[in-house]
């Protein structure tokens, strides 16, 4: 059996009880103690049996990424729930109208209802954060997401015939817990989106996750981060239990804080763009001299 640490800091008066007060103070730490290691023990037995149990299966239409809230619409066919308050008659005539007109959702693009139309993703459109006024179930994307989809968008239409000849993409949206794919799920960490770069045969599975980091780990403790070290250790094992040798796995964060910020609070303090990009770390600059796009498709090294 593996060893699990725990380390209690209190006060003398918690470890060493005079009153009752105290003694249910201590009682209290006890519990809390064993139940941390309650779940991280269930945390790490469930993991190693994820590991050795994942496997490539095909995507098809009754993946919950794919189907979300199909059960409460009368068609049956997989559809956003949006919320909007019932004070904002303006915004509830313009989705009445785009509901009656059905056919414009996945072409256009308007504020109305803000969305992004990108015939690459698995289905359309994806809709983007408007304001508190306005939820969606599953969530709109926020701007870190958008951003990220809309790069995506421009460098396909500008490579598709060029650097991109010959491959064909396609974006998901990962939804969260219960529904997505999802890594040390007791933990949470569902990466954003799901990016396959597909040629002849082989396809490359991309996952990445766009969000800020000025409250990020340093790298050694940051598991969201090293998500690209700990897929290259389990790819030779699914490839075996799939009987696939043609895809491989990677994953990038895509920092949505710039690097000038993060630069100094990130580590050590001392990681250049460079290391950054090493340790598949992006920072959302589009440039001649550093564009994120071309480093997630693997063309430029720092």
């Amino acid at each position: 059996m593996s060893q699990i640490d725990c380390a209690l800091i209190a006060d003398e008066t918690t470890v060493r009880p005079r009153t009752f007060a105290d003694r249910q103070r201590l009682q209290e730490a006890v519990t809390a103690i064993l139940c941390k290691y309650m779940d991280a023990f269930y945390r790490r037995r469930r993991e190693r049996w994820e590991t050795q149990v994942m496997e490539y299966r095909p995507l098809d239409e009754n993946d919950p990424n794919l189907s979300f809230n199909r059960d409460q619409v009368r068609e049956g066919r997989p559809a956003y729930v949006v919320q909007v308050r019932p004070s904002d008659k303006e915004l509830i005539e313009a989705i009445r109208e785009l509901i009656e007109q059905e056919e414009r959702l996945p072409k256009e693009e308007n504020d109305k209802l803000p969305r992004i139309v990108f015939d690459r993703h698995l289905y359309l459109p994806l809709l983007v954060e408007k304001s508190e006024a306005l939820k969606s179930i599953p969530p709109a994307l926020n701007e870190s997401e958008a951003r990220f989809v809309r790069d995506l968008k421009a460098y396909w239409e500008a490579e598709k015939d060029r650097s991109l000849a010959g491959k064909e993409i396609f974006l998901l949206r990962n939804l969260s817990r219960g529904k997505g794919i999802g890594f040390f799920e007791e933990r949470g960490f569902y990466p954003d989106f799901i990016l396959w770069v597909i040629e002849g045969q082989a396809q490359r599975i991309i996952f990445v996750e766009p969000h800020g980091m000025l409250h990020a780990r340093a790298y050694i403790h940051d598991e969201k981060a090293r998500l690209h070290e700990r897929l290259r250790e389990l790819a030779p094992e699914i490839a075996r239990r799939s009987g696939r040798r043609d895809v491989s796995l990677d994953a990038y964060i895509v920092s949505a804080t710039p690097f000038d910020e993060l630069c100094l609070r990130y580590d050590d303090g001392t990681w250049d763009r460079a290391r950054f990009a090493e340790k598949h770390i992006l920072f959302m600059e589009r440039s001649e001299e550093y564009d994120y796009m071309r480093l997630l498709f693997g063309w430029v090294q720092l």
